[in-house]
């Protein structure tokens, strides 16, 4: 197709505003409020987040019956991921006690994954949530550079001094206020800003970084987006240093790849699947331990690769229901937690709700893949810039576990995905104009069968 001007914000583009509110509402409500703000319900505490997922939901639910989207491969694998948790949980904590613990992990997972999905309806509709999400992004990362280097905490002690401290939780269970931990790397704080961890939001921040430099967006948007994205690294974490590296080794790449014929996409995943299988099997380390040497600590590296060692261990002996928040068996020395995201959640739940949801990026990206050969180049970058954000949450869940907003983020990604991957179905063509009907005058006099109509002069 021909080579259209970037895209910018015109008459056409103001409509996708109000689609796109739910979405950026929910967004603001981790990047400007912290976890601290929470609201106490029946013994339950309600997050910025939840509230906004709860307000929602039910408008999301009547936007998906009312314009009836394709509903594809990816939204019943989430659909079932979600369910499983939900099954799991009832089958070994009871009905009560079970359905009470998930209903929560529900509501943020498919909750967050349904508010995307009916917010976006077109490419446009994108390319305006990534300009309204300019000022959240900005203000969590200008916070993430000024606590780093002032060395102080600002945001999450203020919201503790006028809401309480936030609740830690071990093994589902409230264990007292969380008390936020304070480490320097580089010289530098490892700033929490308005998030639970440092690592959270800095992987939230770099993954929207190839988005915005491959969106079409040009100008202030462009600038102020992918330099609000790029203060992700005063989290000073390993996984969004790594997520921008990645993010624009990935870009440069795709600049690249036409002239690398008969080179492609397809040739490259491969080519990075057969390494990872060889490395897997030759190396004891295996693909945790490589990625682990990118890592700034490499203490962490060896916890996380023993993590994986004890995590597979406990799904082998619970491969269908998993353990839910029980302690998973591990050396003495050795926390409870688990910094992967997808091998928490199988230890958890059982297999099916990571492989189910894995299956669904994959279909997702795959999908998106095939597709973007056939648009316009500014439409085909914005689609890939998408892959590339999932790629990045993808890399960095084998060394992170989402949880609080960066679990919301995480399936606010992959719903809107989900919407790119089938946008162009939802788009109607105009009818073609009719040919006007001239009637017959009363006073016409018919010509004979078979010969011509002159033409009146």
């Amino acid at each position: 197709m021909p080579m259209r001007r970037p895209w910018h914000v015109g008459p056409s583009q103001r409509a996708s505003v109000i689609t796109v509110l739910p979405l950026i509402a929910l967004a603001y409500s981790f990047l400007f409020l912290p976890i601290e703000v929470k609201a106490n319900f029946a013994g339950f505490n309600i997050y910025s987040f939840r509230a906004a997922i709860l307000l929602l939901a039910i408008p999301a639910v009547n936007r998906w019956v009312r314009d009836q989207p394709t509903f594809g491969l990816a939204d019943i694998l989430v659909l079932v991921s979600c369910l499983w948790t939900m099954l799991a949980f009832t089958y070994r904590d009871g009905f009560g006690n079970g359905f009470v613990r998930s209903a929560a992990i529900f509501i943020d997972t498919f909750g967050a994954y349904l508010i995307a999905r009916t917010s976006i309806r077109s490419f446009n509709d994108v390319r305006v949530f990534l300009i309204l999400l300019i000022p959240g992004l900005a203000f969590a990362g200008g916070f993430f550079a000024l606590e780093s280097v002032s060395g102080r905490l600002l945001v999450r002690p203020t919201f503790a001094s006028l809401f309480g401290a936030a609740v830690n939780y071990e093994g589902g269970v409230a264990q007292g206020a969380l008390h936020l931990l304070t480490e320097r790397r580089l010289g530098l704080l490892r700033a929490y800003s308005t998030f639970s961890y440092p690592i959270l939001g800095g992987t939230i921040l770099a993954s929207l970084l190839p988005v915005y430099l491959k969106s079409g967006l040009r100008g202030w948007p462009l600038v102020a987006g992918a330099m609000a994205c790029a203060l992700s690294f005063f989290s000073v974490s390993s996984a969004a240093i790594v997520g921008i590296a990645m993010g624009l080794g990935l870009i440069f790449f795709d600049k690249i790849l036409p002239s690398m014929r008969p080179f492609n996409w397809y040739f490259v995943l491969g080519i990075a699947g057969a390494y990872g299988l060889v490395v897997n099997f030759l190396l004891e380390s295996g693909v945790v331990g490589v990625i682990g040497r990118f890592t700034l600590n490499p203490s962490t590296a060896y916890i996380r690769r023993l993590q994986w060692d004890y995590g597979l261990q406990s799904i082998e002996k619970h491969p269908v229901f998993g353990i839910g928040f029980s302690e998973y068996v591990r050396a003495d020395w050795m926390t409870s937690a688990i910094d992967a995201h997808f091998l928490f959640i199988g230890i958890r739940d059982g297999l099916i709700t990571p492989l189910a949801l894995l299956a669904a990026f994959v279909v997702i990206m795959a999908t998106i893949g095939k597709r973007s050969r056939f648009l316009a180049r500014h439409d085909r970058d914005l689609l890939i810039g998408i892959n590339f954000m999932l790629a990045v949450l993808l890399f960095a869940s084998m060394t992170v576990t989402y949880f609080s907003e960066a679990n919301i983020w995480f399936m606010m990604a992959l719903g809107l995905a989900a919407s790119c991957a089938h946008a162009h179905r939802r788009v109607r063509m105009p009818a073609p104009p009719m040919r006007p009907q001239v009637r017959p005058s009363a006073n016409a006099v018919p010509h004979p069968p078979g010969q011509a109509e002159r033409p009146q002069p």
